[in-house]
């Protein structure tokens, strides 16, 4: 197998991700919460063999494996992938290549959504597509500074927001799975609906530990909507019942069949709609 050339600055879709509440957590948080977010952090540069993305040079035989790239320091996440050697998997296919790079990131947003709410966290971030480099712990270029912009500025709730460069694109926007269009006007990625699928590991106990993430995670929403609305916390509050909404309305998508199937129902929460 050959794996491809050595990375430069050049157009790459581009992903920002913060946790949010990570500062406050990390200080007053125990050891074994911190061990939890340890792992988690250490996780995600092992995720990246499963979002690989192959395909075989007609000229030579030889195959060519195309990875993204994750970096993590402290409550910050960078995702990137470079464009052309999709486009080239794709035959140049633009729509085909905004398939193939969103629902690869889409998946990836669902996996580390899933662990964070697990210890407590909501995600945040922004997505685009610019030039950047991102190799050897180094990571630089207009893209990360857009994509960090939006995180920080724009997507105000728990929500990966999506540039205008990407909107902007119509074979990148239409009839793309995984992408809705907020009250406000825009677009993020919709990591809520397939979020039971990604709260465990398949096997024997999937369904098990499944419904025992759903139960862990609503309980943990009510308490904090209690809590946040009692302290007068309004900022916190703000973006626990956005998510809360958001994810109600993930599972209303999914259908009551494929809830059953994990023993879960809508009507055991209580969370505003």
């Amino acid at each position: 197998m050959q794996l491809t050339t050595e990375p430069k600055h050049e157009e790459q879709f581009t992903a920002f991700i913060d946790f949010l509440g990570f500062s406050e957590v990390s200080k007053d948080t125990d050891n074994s919460t911190r061990l939890k977010i340890l792992d988690l952090l250490l996780s995600l540069s092992e995720l990246r063999g499963e979002f690989d993305v192959q395909s075989t040079a007609q000229e030579t035989g030889k195959m060519h494996q195309y990875r993204p790239v994750i970096s993590t320091f402290s409550d910050h996440i960078v995702f990137s992938c470079p464009l052309e050697p999709i486009s080239t998997v794709t035959g140049h296919d633009e729509h085909g290549t905004a398939v193939v790079v969103m629902l690869m990131f889409n998946r990836l947003l669902t996996r580390i959504a899933a662990a964070a709410l697990r210890i407590g966290f909501l995600l945040r971030g922004g997505a685009t597509i610019g030039k950047l480099y991102h190799s050897r712990g180094v990571v630089f270029g207009e893209a990360l500074v857009e994509a960090y912009e939006i995180e920080s500025h724009t997507a105000i709730y728990p929500r990966v927001v999506l540039s205008s460069k990407i909107t902007s694109k119509g074979t990148w926007i239409e009839n793309q799975v995984g992408v809705i269009k907020g009250g406000d006007g825009l677009y993020h990625f919709d990591y809520f609906t397939m979020l039971l699928l990604s709260a465990s590991m398949p096997g024997d106990s999937h369904a098990a530990n499944v419904k025992a993430w759903f139960e862990d995670v609503s309980g943990r929403i009510d308490r904090n909507l209690r809590e946040f609305e009692s302290k007068g916390q309004l900022n916190k509050l703000a973006k626990w019942a956005w998510f809360a909404r958001e994810f109600r309305s993930g599972m209303e998508r999914s259908g009551p069949e494929f809830l059953s199937t994990f023993g879960v129902s809508l009507d055991a929460i209580s969370w505003p709609r």
